[in-house]
């Protein structure tokens, strides 16, 4: 399997001015591993930090679809297994990636597929079902050789993490972290008859763009770095509405996760933000009720990723929660 170091992170984040997507200085280094910015730096600079000394590796998943799959920190160490949500990418976690995390754990962050720099087939039924996306976690786990992680999975990503608890129920984990999902244990209602697909589902790619812009305003809070805006809404212009569609089709026909819980038997934690703008209050109200025995963290706030926003909060988390350093 073909691990790639990013030794020449300059030029990545030259290319990144060049595109639009947030600059550094030119003086700008990545910081040694784990060490954490003074100050919030530009994003150029904090993906610098992040990333300049990751691995990147490419694993074939379900049906030959290679997923791209990024790490930080000693294999050695507890794992902490990140999944994004829908339309995103592992840059998600650029927040984790640069704090002193990588010091006591193993991150790990795959694209999922369509998403990033994961493969993108057209057929809907390479994401209609649970199967693709639960084989695909299961088979970076086992390619990586990844031992007990704690499974975190936010919005979409926590639908992924059950798809695999529900497939790969035997493989062992250390836990679960539910970031801002109903995580298909609450199922929205259904769309009425005639209801069209979402705009990012459309042939029509200025129309996606235009949704893709829109989404933004739900997803990431307004204090959000502008340049950390611009890379997370080019991630979101990189999936295609092949994948919405898939998605869609799946939803039509989806039933909650519910039956799941009765054969938990690892640690759950949740978190929600309080102001949130795509998972509703009675989403979060039912999730928690169903899971009495969670692990309940709110972050007032913060919206839908709290990871960004109270980032310093959300990493003493997973250290209490996996990495033995709270």
């Amino acid at each position: 399997m073909p691990v790639r170091s990013m030794t020449d992170w300059a030029v990545v984040v030259a290319a990144a001015c060049a595109l639009g997507l947030g600059c550094a200085p030119a003086s700008a280094q990545p910081a040694a591993a784990g060490a954490v910015p003074a100050r919030p730096p530009a994003a150029g600079s904090e993906m610098a930090v992040a990333f300049g000394d990751a691995r990147w590796a490419q694993v074939i998943g379900h049906a030959g679809v290679p997923l791209n799959v990024l790490s930080k920190g000693d294999p050695a160490q507890p794992v902490v297994l990140l999944v994004h949500g829908f339309r995103q990418s592992s840059l998600s976690w650029v927040r984790q990636f640069a704090s002193t995390l990588p010091a006591s754990c193993h991150l790990v962050a795959v694209d999922l597929r369509g998403h990033g720099n994961s493969g993108q087939p057209w057929q809907a039924d390479a994401y209609d079902s649970a199967r693709p996306w639960a084989d695909d976690l299961a088979r970076v786990i086992a390619a990586l050789d990844l031992k007990r992680p704690l499974l975190v999975g936010w919005s979409f990503g926590g639908n992924v993490a059950m798809d695999f608890l529900r497939l790969h129920g035997d493989v062992p984990l250390a836990g679960l972290l539910l970031v801002s999902t109903g995580a298909g244990l609450v199922l929205a209602p259904p769309a009425s008859p005639g209801t069209p697909p979402p705009p990012t589902a459309s042939a029509n790619l200025l129309t996606n763009m235009a949704s893709v812009e829109q989404s933004m305003a739900l997803l990431f809070e307004p204090g959000l770095d502008p340049a950390l805006r611009q890379v997370f809404s080019a991630a979101s212009m990189r999936v295609s509405p092949f994948v919405d569609r898939g998605v869609l089709s799946r939803r039509a026909t989806a039933k909650s996760n519910a039956d799941l819980l009765p054969a938990l038997n690892i640690p759950v934690t949740l978190v929600f933000g309080g102001r949130d703008r795509v998972v509703p209050a009675t989403v979060t109200s039912a999730v928690k009720a169903l899971l009495p025995r969670a692990r309940v963290e709110d972050f007032a706030d913060a919206g839908h990723a709290p990871f960004l926003d109270d980032a310093e909060r959300f990493n003493r988390l997973l250290a209490s929660l996996q990495c033995g350093r709270p």
